[in-house]
C-alpha cells in the first residue's frame, strides 16, 4: 500500500532540497550509486554510501521532522539499513538512468521493515515513472509517498529528456503491520 500526500512540499522546499543536490554533485556529496547489485552506475548519483562526506542543511530535518509528525511517527527510529546520513537518502537519475525493480533489506536483524517516506523534488521531462508492486504511482513535484520499501519490489522506469529526477527519501523502522494499522487510522481520520 503507497500513502500519498499530494504538495506536501512546498516550491520553496523543494528548490533547497534541489539545490543541495545541485551543489552536493560536485563536492562528491552525491556519488555512483548501485545498479543490479553493481557500485559504479554513474547515471543515478546517491548519498547512500557517502554520508560520512557532508551535513544535511536545516531544511532536510525540517521536511524530515515535519513528515514524522504528519504522519504521528514519533515513536519509529530512523532506517539505517538504507545508508545514507541521519534518516535521509537523495538521488539525483540523470536521463538514460533507472531504478531497477528491487525491493530494500530489512532493519533490526529482519524484523524491521523499511518505511520510506519519500519526495519527488525534481521530476524528469519525460519517463522516471515509479512503479510499487508493478503497479504505476503518477507523482508531481512536492507529493509525499510512503510504502514499506523492503515489503514489496519498486523501480523506476530510464529518465528521459533532459532534466534530472531528484527524489528525497525518509526512512523509519516498522513492522508491516504496524504500518498498515498507521495508514488505516490515516485514512479514517482523513474520511472524517
Amino acid at each position: 500500500m503507497v500513502l500519498i500526500v499530494r504538495e506536501f512540499a512546498s516550491p520553496e522546499e523543494t528548490h533547497k532540497l534541489n539545490l543541495f543536490v545541485d551543489e552536493g554533485v560536485p563536492l562528491g556529496h552525491l556519488d555512483k550509486g548501485i545498479s543490479r547489485g553493481r557500485l559504479g552506475y554513474d547515471n543515478r548519483l546517491t548519498t547512500r554510501l557517502y554520508g560520512d562526506r557532508f551535513v544535511y542543511p536545516d531544511i532536510v530535518h525540517s521536511v524530515f521532522s515535519r513528515i514524522t509528525d504528519r504522519l504521528r511517527l514519533h515513536d519509529l527510529k530512523k532506517s539505517v539499513a538504507g545508508g545514507g546520513r541521519d534518516g535521509v537518502v537523495v538521488s539525483c537519475t540523470y536521463p538514460g538512468g533507472d531504478v531497477y525493480a528491487h525491493s530494500d533489506p530489512k532493519e533490526d536483524e529482519g524484523k524491521l521493515d523499511v518505511l520510506r517516506c519519500n519526495i519527488l523534488t525534481q521530476a524528469a521531462d519525460s519517463g522516471g515513472l515509479l512503479q510499487v508492486g508493478g503497479v504505476p504511482i503518477k507523482l508531481e513535484v512536492g507529493d509525499l509517498h510512503c510504502y514499506l520499501a523492503s515489503d514489496v519490489v519498486h523501480s523506476v522506469s530510464v529518465v528521459e529528456g533532459e532534466t534530472p529526477r531528484i527524489l528525497w527519501m525518509f526512512g523509519y523502522q516498522i513492522s508491516k503491520s504496524d504500518w498498515n494499522l498507521r495508514v488505516q487510522k490515516l485514512s479514517e481520520k482523513a474520511a472524517a
